[in-house]
């Protein structure tokens, strides 16, 4: 353990995410506050799922330490980039963030023991390319549109944008978010 490593986990407690302060949230969500409550969803999600992971199109449970992993890295390297919110994204192209995101991890995780293993953890959010990363990838998304929701019961409006064009890739990661859709009906009636 280093000192540099301690800084970037102090970052992502002090840096807040970007998307909701453009909406106009005085107050927003640190990253650290968002990746925990997402890797609590993610548990959560991953629980459900394993109950019945067949229905789920899985051929074994997924598995849930594995998970926690991907889940507390997943937004690491905005402790060096900061969150670009999605406006920044579509501007530099998903490419360009794709490859800085896994330059930033490299360098937190150089000459560290496992290093490589959890720029693996990375890649597989990044990519989709494990049942558990697709998992973390729903469990993201699902956390912000809950955020979205909290928000929005306060009294924000102009969130549209956090609840569109979301893609599922578990049956129960589509049944989350349209219950939190039926809780957002409610407060817009």
């Amino acid at each position: 353990m280093t000192a540099t490593r301690l800084a970037h986990i102090q970052y992502l407690k002090q840096l807040p995410r970007t998307g909701w302060l453009l909406a106009g949230i005085r107050q927003a969500e640190s990253i650290a506050d968002h990746s925990f409550a997402m890797s609590w969803v993610a548990i959560f999600l991953a629980e459900e799922i394993n109950t019945n992971y067949g229905q789920q199109g899985l051929t074994a449970p997924l598995q849930i330490p594995h998970i926690v992993q991907i889940a507390l890295v997943h937004d690491l390297a905005e402790s060096v980039l900061t969150d670009l919110p999605k406006r920044s994204t579509e501007l530099i192209g998903k490419t360009v963030k794709h490859q800085a995101e896994a330059d930033a991890l490299v360098q937190l995780f150089n000459q560290m023991p496992n290093g490589a293993h959890y720029c693996a953890c990375w890649q597989e959010y990044a990519d989709g390319i494990t049942p558990e990363g697709r998992l973390v990838r729903d469990a993201d998304k699902l956390e912000m549109v809950h955020q979205a929701l909290c928000y929005e019961q306060t009294g924000q409006r102009n969130l549209h944008e956090f609840w569109q064009d979301h893609q599922w890739h578990y049956p129960a990661s589509r049944n989350l978010f349209d219950e939190l859709c039926r809780l957002r009906s409610k407060i817009h009636h």
